[in-house]
């Protein structure tokens, strides 16, 4: 089931598109066909969760804004745990003061969501704006100028002082620039080959006469001795000095430190930097773990996730994400449940956890009427209320965190589920 909160308006209701049919042209006679058919009265198939149209003209006409919004309940009206009357324009139910309608939505409640181009600043002032790659006269935006725009330069900066900082300790020259650059490039060739070792990647002879040798000393003029110094003194945060606090037992809070300097600078750097468009997604992300198994993840990784509806297990990341422009804007590393505990804020607690999560990672783009899309994770009807709080709309999915849900209207398991718009005492969401 499936519920979409406007902003915050005291005169706006919830609401789902549904699904219109395409009409293809296909000549004169087609189109005669599709005329007469719409005169016709129309049997919509089984386990359809929408009203059957009218046959008449009249009632054919697309509805308001203002007629599509749902009957206010009163204040003073005690909650029903079942349906309330059902008719063949819409059939309505008010479970816990929310009043749920399944009438079919065909116009935007409130208005339409402004569109908006995502757009990324550059450093030095300039706008990657959604359209088109050049910046001038006969210039164009390059790959690496794109990675450079979304990339925290500090954590650049930082990348080569601690890799130069180590290299140093080993008596061998520090790094530069370019050769971090050619060490990220290497990264990205190798996820586009298969191998068993880093060693046959320099191999100058084909495996087969079907496929190209991998020669990445020619493709990226750096010697293998060179990536091995490169990649063995690669390190991302600066690590706490000493041991591990006596209230981090199993040391992940420590080992996390490695790399939280560079998810806070990814956060805050992409927040100042990139703009997103009029669609925001949340979801949860899993970096694959190729490292040691069995016991010895413990050791490795801090926390490993490992989830059957996953393709892959490693490390989770709680994500927000641009929906029109794809690019990530913030990042949440989950850690085990003590951590994650610890961590919340006394007005997080009385929260669901999929709600706080929300808020966690949506802040920085809130009173922006934007559309956030989320799976059951995140969905329910606390975050729903709290993003339309927050001026934001939201399209989300309940199947677990169904509180104040109307579960006896739903229908029988795998005969799906209606469509359902939905207004609480005098304000509608």
């Amino acid at each position: 089931m499936s519920v979409a909160v406007p902003a915050s308006t005291p005169d706006c209701a919830t609401g789902l598109p549904v699904w219109i049919r395409d009409l293809v042209g296909g000549g004169t006679a087609l189109l005669l066909q599709v005329a007469a058919s719409l005169d016709a009265a129309s049997a919509l198939p089984a386990v359809t969760p929408v009203t059957p149209p009218p046959t008449d003209a009249a009632s054919r006409e697309p509805r308001s804004a203002a007629e599509q919004l749902p009957a206010r309940v009163a204040s003073g009206q005690a909650a029903a745990s079942s349906a309330a009357a059902t008719s063949s324009a819409a059939r309505a139910v008010e479970v816990h003061g929310f009043k749920w309608r399944d009438h079919p939505v065909t116009q935007p409640i409130c208005g339409p969501v402004p569109p908006r181009p995502w757009s990324v600043r550059t450093l030095g002032g300039d706008i990657m704006a959604e359209g088109g790659d050049y910046v001038g006269f006969g210039s164009a935006q390059k790959p690496i100028d794109y990675f450079l725009a979304v990339f925290p330069q500090k954590q650049l900066s930082r990348i080569i002082e601690l890799k130069s900082a180590s290299l140093e300790g080993r008596r061998l020259p520090p790094a530069s620039p370019g050769e971090n650059s050619k060490l990220r490039g290497a990264f990205i060739l190798a996820t586009r080959l298969e191998f068993g070792s880093r060693a046959e990647l320099w191999a100058t002879e084909a495996r087969s006469k079907y496929m190209s040798a991998p020669a990445f000393g020619a493709r990226t003029r750096m010697p293998r001795h060179s990536f091995d110094a490169l990649w063995s003194a690669l390190k991302f945060s600066r690590k706490p000095a000493g041991e591990a606090a006596a209230d981090d037992p199993s040391r992940e809070r420590f080992r996390w430190a490695l790399v939280n300097d560079f998810i806070s600078e990814i956060n805050s750097h992409r927040a100042a930097h990139v703009t997103p468009g009029d669609t925001l997604y949340v979801e949860e992300s899993i970096i694959k773990w190729s490292g040691q198994g069995g016991h010895w993840i413990s050791i490795e990784l801090p926390m490993y996730a490992s989830t059957d509806r996953k393709p892959e297990n490693g490390c989770e990341i709680q994500s927000a994400a641009c929906g029109c422009g794809s690019i990530m804007l913030h990042l949440h590393l989950v850690t085990i449940a003590a951590e994650e505990n610890a961590s919340r804020t006394e007005a997080e607690s009385l929260m669901l956890h999929g709600t706080a999560v929300l808020q966690r990672l949506l802040i920085t783009w809130a009173w922006s009427d934007r559309i956030v899309f989320a799976d059951s994770y995140f969905g329910s009807v606390q975050g729903a209320l709290s993003l339309k709080e927050a001026s934001m709309r939201f399209i989300g999915v309940v199947k677990t965190a169904h509180n104040r849900f109307p579960l006896a209207t739903c229908a029988p398991k795998g005969t799906g589920c209606p469509w359902f718009t939905t207004t609480h005492r005098e304000h509608q969401i």
